[in-house]
């Protein structure tokens, strides 16, 4: 009994040295204050703890990890934003924020929860469409298309907030010639030059 207690003990360990940086990372981009990230991160490793048995071991552990912590934020989610409501309610004056910073935010809540959720693994989390599609459920080809959709959503919202559109965008090049051909590059061997 004491050694399968180490045992436990040990897997626990191994597993919270490997995810607790990265879901501390994730939290903290995600939560609203540092407060809320670390009590995330903490019932995040308690729920690991308790299921314990139930994690995979293989290179889907640590999706799973992400798929708790996840579910943990959206529920801090929910009683921030009771919370937010309520303090609205008795003071309604707030501070103004970076306008960038608010331009970004507003192009992000434009996008539906899934998609905001799917750009943020990819691009805060830096995780795989293979990590993506465990935390979500998915397959990774699906989790591919609704990642290229929901890039394409946030770059159009962000071009209608005036946020990261090219000041000078590239001329196409001539009718009927290519832009090799306009450059006077010739086109490498297999490629095909539209005339």
């Amino acid at each position: 009994m004491r050694e399968e207690s180490q045992s436990r003990v040990e897997r626990f360990r191994v597993l919270y040295d490997a995810a607790y940086p990265r879901v501390m990372a994730y939290a903290l981009r995600r939560a609203r204050t540092r407060e809320d990230a670390l009590d995330v991160v903490a019932e995040t490793m308690l729920i690991a703890w308790r299921r314990l048995d139930d994690i995979p071991t293989d290179g889907r552990r640590l999706p799973w990890v992400f798929g708790v912590a996840r579910r943990v934020l959206a529920n801090h989610y929910r009683s921030a934003d009771r919370r937010d409501r309520l303090t609205a309610r008795l003071d309604p004056a707030r501070e103004a924020a970076d306008p960038e910073f608010e331009a970004v935010h507003e192009a992000l809540d434009a996008l539906s929860p899934a998609q905001r959720e799917i750009l943020t693994l990819s691009a805060w989390d830096e995780l795989d469409n293979q990590e993506i599609a465990v935390i979500l459920g998915i397959s990774p080809g699906a989790v591919a298309l609704r990642l290229h959709r929901a890039r394409r959503r946030l770059a159009r919202e962000l071009g209608r907030l005036g946020v990261g559109a090219a000041p000078n965008p590239p001329k196409p090049a001539a009718p009927g010639r290519t832009p090799y051909g306009v450059q006077g590059i010739p086109p490498d061997r297999g490629e095909k030059e539209r005339t």
